[in-house]
């Protein structure tokens, strides 16, 4: 420790905070390397200082400076963060969080060294991956452990167009490079991301994927067909149970199953649900009632001609496909393409919810069902996650936000990583944004959605919060469980055939090329009619 530039001398100490009486040199303008930031071995705002308190070396985090007191003496307030040991040269040998000593006023403050930041930020472990460059270093990377991402939840959070997307996409890309095997399920309301991924990845949207209606569980078919509220909405629940009983039970396909119940994924004929409407709407005497199930067999006959559906109801021949649609979205076997990439953009708005509410059931279901199998981890992946799981609650709740808050609650113990994205945060669940054991912050320009990161971190980190609305596009602020303390990284640079296609228009560039618009208002037209943005 002679080595290291004292900075000061602690002024005062309490629990999770410690004042710290500058001297002369408060930046510690001279001895440091070139290579070194002013924030390395400084005590600017966001740099790391360090305490010899017994054999141990305390590091806290400055988040303010200010003067104070007669010649305006200028003191900071530092934040504990963790302890380390050192070896007899003086050297940190570990790092880990929270402290078990503290100083005593007039104990001196040390600067962090280079070597200090390089040992902080690198996990134990051998499971990491590489996401950027810890700011404001020019050369020690941040790593994240890839166990400690998945294995507990994790959110990526920033407004909209601070690079979102790209810093996800590059986050993704190093998840798979490190685990070529994995089972990564992707749901991409954008139709942004299969660019990014074209040669380990399979893309589903609404002419590939083939997602039967009659795995629909109970509940999915209800907010699918149902259109009334309160009440009438329950009476009309009870009818299309029983309606849905009656044809689940007929098992054409003679499918071995001890208990049949409107939730078993057992095929039916969407023809044989609309005559059981129609045989149990002629038993009653009074037409209100009979007018009840036949207001639903209009809807569901209507969905079913409706074109845009026709991913549920194409197919009028009823097969078991449910495994041959499982290994495909689970990647099982893998195929030299681990991630699967849910594309749905091209689905009516009206049964969005529901195709997602599938997915998240079928990989919680699955995880479940297989125990006793050889296990297969997944991550499921969920951006505009503040679609399906809102900060309102209610007392009925959407299908998806059912199956997305048990997968949060227990999808850990399954197998199961969650990775929510969100532009506003402040509209997720706080509940299951509570389950992510890390966040991945970009800038976030409200102050509501900053103040609700604020809320969801330690009190400590509140000073590493404070910079979030300066962050630059494609820099974010990494907090939780992946990393040794939170840290402000520069993601990597991806070239452009890894990004997604989620560029912002360039206005002017695109009204001053030379107009080129033979037939391409028919051209859209047809793609719009047809609801295809591919033509045979």
């Amino acid at each position: 420790m002679t080595t290291d530039l004292v900075l000061g001398k602690i002024a005062a100490v309490n629990g999770t905070t410690a004042t710290v009486r500058l001297g002369d040199d408060i930046a510690g303008r001279e001895n440091r390397p070139a290579r070194e930031h002013t924030v390395v071995n400084s005590a600017a705002v966001g740099s790391l200082v360090k305490i010899k308190v017994e054999k141990l070396v305390l590091f806290g985090s400055v988040g303010r400076i200010s003067p104070r007191g007669p010649g305006d003496v200028i003191e900071a307030e530092i934040s504990f963060i963790g302890e380390g040991a050192v070896s007899d040269s003086g050297e940190l040998t570990e790092f880990r969080r929270g402290v078990s000593r503290y100083p005593f006023p007039g104990d001196d403050v040390y600067g962090t060294s280079y070597d200090d930041w390089a040992r902080i930020f690198r996990p134990d472990g051998k499971s990491t991956i590489p996401l950027g460059i810890v700011h404001p270093t020019v050369d020690i990377t941040a790593l994240l452990s890839l166990d400690q991402l998945l294995s507990k939840h994790f959110a990526v959070l920033g407004s909209t167009g601070v690079g979102k997307s790209t810093s996800v996409a590059a986050l993704l890309h190093k998840v798979l490079e490190a685990a070529p095997n994995g089972h990564v399920v992707l749901i991409d309301p954008h139709g942004e991301y299969a660019s990014a991924f074209r040669t380990n990845s399979i893309h589903l949207d609404v002419d590939s994927l083939k997602l039967p209606y009659w795995l629909m569980n109970f509940e999915e078919h209800a907010e699918a067909f149902l259109t009334g509220e309160g009440s009438s909405r329950e009476r009309d629940r009870d009818i299309l149970g029983k309606c849905l009983l009656t044809v689940r039970q007929k098992n054409y396909l003679n499918i071995k199953i001890d208990k049949v119940t409107a939730d078993s994924p057992i095929p039916y004929f969407i023809s044989d649900l609309l005559e059981e409407l129609e045989k149990e709407a002629g038993k009653l005497e009074k037409a209100a009632d009979a007018s009840r199930y036949i207001r639903l067999k209009l809807k569901i006959e209507e969905m079913v001609r409706d074109p845009r559906y026709g991913f549920m109801f194409g197919d009028n021949l009823i097969t078991d496909s449910m495994g041959d649609l499982l290994s495909t979205i689970l990647r099982i076997p893998t195929q030299a393409k681990p991630l699967t990439i849910i594309d749905v953009s091209g689905m009516p708005s009206e049964i969005v919810s529901v195709v997602v509410a599938m997915i998240a059931r079928l990989v919680f279901d699955y995880s479940i069902w297989s125990r006793g199998e050889r296990q297969v981890p997944i991550l499921l992946v969920c951006e505009e996650a503040q679609r399906y799981l809102p900060r309102e609650d209610s007392v009925m709740k959407p299908a998806a936000q059912r199956n997305f808050e048990r997968i949060a609650k227990e999808g850990r113990k399954h197998g199961i990583s969650l990775g929510l994205i969100s532009q506003r945060p402040s509209d997720l669940s706080e509940s299951v944004l509570s389950q992510c054991g890390t966040l991945l912050v970009l800038r976030l320009t409200t102050e509501r959605d900053q103040n609700f990161i604020k809320s969801a971190v330690p009190d400590w980190a509140h000073g590493v919060v404070s910079s979030i609305s300066s962050l630059r596009n494609r820099e974010c602020i990494v907090f939780g469980e992946a990393v040794p303390i939170p840290v402000r990284v520069g993601i990597a640079f991806l070239e452009e055939s890894r990004r997604p296609s989620s560029n912002d228009p360039r206005f002017t560039e695109a009204w001053n090329a030379p107009q080129d618009a033979d037939g391409m208002v028919g051209r859209v037209i047809q793609r719009w009619r047809n609801q295809r943005h591919e033509l045979e």
